[in-house]
C-alpha cells in the first residue's frame, strides 16, 4: 500500500483529555484534516501554530450527513492518491459514534493501510459525570434507531448526537412508547469541557430545553419500562412464594379452558370490529402464552426463549421465497410451499399421523374442513359444485331413511353434516363462520321478536308457537327493511 491514512481521536473536550501518543503524531505532521473546527481540542491545536484543514464547509453545501461523509471519504481518497501519509482526526473516540470513520474503512481500507488510533470518548465522560459503572449494563442508540430496538429498561440508554428540538421531541415520543412518562432523564452537554451542563428532569418535559451538537440523552435502567422481559418478569414473580396464590397452583391441565376462553374473546372482539377490545383480548391471550412456558421452565422443560426461538425459525423456515431463493408466484403457490415444509417437519415415520395431523381440540367444523382440505390437495375432492350439492341431497335422504326406520339416525345426521361443510368448502365459505353469523342473526332476529311482543303487551312465553310465529316474521321483515 503506497499510503497510510491515520484515524486520530481528539476525546471529548481540549487538549488535556488528548492522548499523548496522537499529540506527538499531530505536532509532526504537515496538514492535519479534522471533520469539524466546531471542537475544544482543534481550536487549542490551531492555536499551537499546527495547521488544520476541516470539511465544515462539506456541511452547508450536501443536503443530507450521508452525502456529508460520502464527500469526506473521497475527499480522504484523493489525498492518499498523493502517495503520502494523511492525517483525519474526530472528535471523541473514532470508532464511538462516527460515521465517516465506517465508511473510511468500508470504502478505503481495501485500496490503503488505515490505522486507527484511539482516544477517550464522549461514553468516559458520561460515566464520570452520572457516576456509574457500565459493567451494569448499556445501551447506546442513535437517535432514529429507537422504535424497534426492543427496550427492556435493564441497561442504561445512551442516545448521543441529539443536535436540536425537533430531534429531542422525535426520541421523546420513540421513548414514552416504553417508559413511564415521569421516568427520569439526564440531558447532558458539552461533557468535560468549562461549559459541562447535566440536567435531570422527567421524561415528558425533555423537550423543554435547548439542544445543539454536544448534547447526549441518557436514561437511568427503568423497571417499569413495558417490554416483553417485564412481562415474563411479572408471570415469574406471580408463580414464586412472593406471589399470587391462585397462579402458584395453576398447571397445564387446569389453564387449558382459559386458553380456550380467551381464544374465544379474541375471535369475538374481531367479529364485532372492536379494536379495543381486541387489544386487550390479545393480552389476555399473550399471557396465558407466557403461563404455560413460566411453567415449563419451572420443570426445565423449556422456556419462552425457546418458544420464541421455535417460531422465529419456523416462520423463516417456512417463507424460502421471502428468506431464501426459491420463486412463488401467487398466494396459493406460499399455501402450497408451506404445507410442504410443514409435512417434511412433521413426518417421523407414520403416515396416518403425518397426513392428518391436526389437533384433536379443533371445533369439530373447522377440523371437518382442515380434513376436507388435506384430501383435496392430493386429488381426493369433487372436480365441480355439482359433486358437494348432490352429495347433501344424498346424505339428506338417507337420513330421512334413517328417521323411518329409527336406526342409524346418529351416523347419517354426521354425514349430513359433514358434506355440508365439504358445500360450503367448495363455495369458498368458511363453515364455522357461516354458522356463527348464522347463529348471529338468529339470535337477533328472537331478541326483535320478543321486543315487539312486549310492545303489544304480551308475554312471548305464555304465546302459542302459531302466534309466536307471527312475531317471527314481523322480526324478519323489520330487519330486512332496515338492510
Amino acid at each position: 500500500m503506497s499510503s497510510c491514512l491515520h484515524v486520530m481521536g481528539l476525546g471529548p473536550s481540549g487538549l488535556e483529555q488528548l492522548t499523548i501518543g496522537n499529540y506527538r503524531r499531530i505536532c509532526g505532521a504537515k496538514k492535519i484534516f479534522a471533520r469539524t473546527l466546531e471542537h475544544t481540542c482543534v481550536q487549542e491545536l490551531m492555536a499551537e501554530g499546527i495547521c488544520v484543514e476541516s470539511f465544515d464547509e462539506i456541511y452547508a453545501t450536501k443536503p443530507s450527513f450521508e452525502e456529508v461523509y460520502e464527500s469526506i471519504t473521497e475527499q480522504l481518497r484523493k489525498e492518499l492518491g498523493k502517495g503520502s501519509e494523511v492525517i483525519y482526526v474526530v472528535p471523541g473516540h473514532p470508532m464511538v459514534a462516527e460515521k465517516t470513520v465506517q465508511l473510511i474503512i468500508e470504502k478505503l481500507a481495501q485500496e490503503y493501510e488505515v490505522v486507527i488510533h484511539p482516544a477517550m470518548s464522549f461514553i468516559d465522560e458520561i460515566f464520570r459525570a452520572l457516576k456509574f459503572d457500565p459493567i451494569d449494563g448499556v445501551l447506546i442508540r442513535n437517535n432514529d434507531a429507537l422504535k424497534d430496538v426492543g427496550l427492556t429498561g435493564k441497561e442504561w440508554l445512551i442516545i448521543p448526537q441529539v443536535y436540536n428540538k425537533l430531534i429531542a421531541s422525535e426520541v421523546k415520543l420513540d421513548l414514552m412508547s416504553s417508559y413511564p412518562d415521569d421516568a427520569w432523564v439526564y440531558i447532558t452537554k458539552a461533557l468535560g469541557t468549562p461549559g459541562e451542563q447535566v440536567d435531570k428532569l422527567p421524561l415528558f418535559k425533555m423537550d423543554h430545553g435547548t439542544y445543539d451538537h454536544l448534547t447526549t440523552i441518557i436514561l437511568p435502567p427503568n423497571s417499569d419500562v413495558i417490554s416483553f422481559s417485564r412481562l415474563t418478569k411479572v408471570m415469574a414473580l406471580l408463580r414464586s412464594e412472593q406471589g399470587c396464590a391462585w397462579d402458584i397452583e395453576q398447571t397445564h391441565d387446569t389453564l387449558k379452558p382459559y386458553l380456550i376462553e380467551e381464544s374465544y374473546e379474541v375471535l369475538d372482539a374481531i367479529e364485532k370490529n372492536d379494536m379495543y377490545n381486541l387489544c386487550e383480548e390479545l393480552g389476555d391471550l399473550l399471557m396465558q402464552v407466557v403461563f404455560h412456558a413460566q411453567l415449563a421452565s419451572e420443570a426445565r422443560e423449556f422456556d419462552i426463549q425457546d418458544v420464541l426461538q421455535g417460531v422465529i425459525h419456523k416462520l423463516i423456515r417456512r417463507h424460502p421465497h421471502v428468506f431464501g431463493e426459491e420463486k412463488v408466484e401467487s398466494s396459493d403457490d406460499v399455501i402450497l410451499t408451506w404445507d410442504r415444509i410443514k409435512q417434511l417437519e412433521k413426518t417421523s415415520g407414520n403416515d396416518e399421523l403425518a397426513f392428518f395431523n391436526d389437533p384433536l381440540g379443533l371445533p369439530a367444523l373447522m377440523w371437518a374442513s382442515s380434513t376436507q382440505r388435506r384430501v383435496a390437495k392430493v386429488g381426493f375432492d369433487w372436480s365441480n359444485i355439482d359433486g358437494p350439492l348432490g352429495k347433501v341431497q344424498e346424505e339428506l335422504q338417507e337420513l330421512k331413511s334413517a328417521l323411518s326406520k329409527g336406526i342409524g339416525i346418529r351416523e347419517e345426521l354426521g354425514d349430513l353434516m359433514f358434506s355440508i361443510v365439504n358445500l360450503s368448502r367448495f363455495l369458498k365459505f368458511d363453515a364455522e363462520e357461516v354458522l356463527r353469523d348464522t347463529i348471529h342473526k338468529f339470535q337477533r332476529r328472537f331478541l326483535k321478536m320478543v321486543e315487539l311482543t312486549r310492545k303489544d303487551g304480551l308475554d312471548l312465553e305464555q304465546l302459542p308457537l302459531d302466534e309466536m310465529d307471527v312475531f317471527w316474521e314481523k322480526a324478519k321483515s323489520q330487519e330486512k327493511v332496515v338492510n
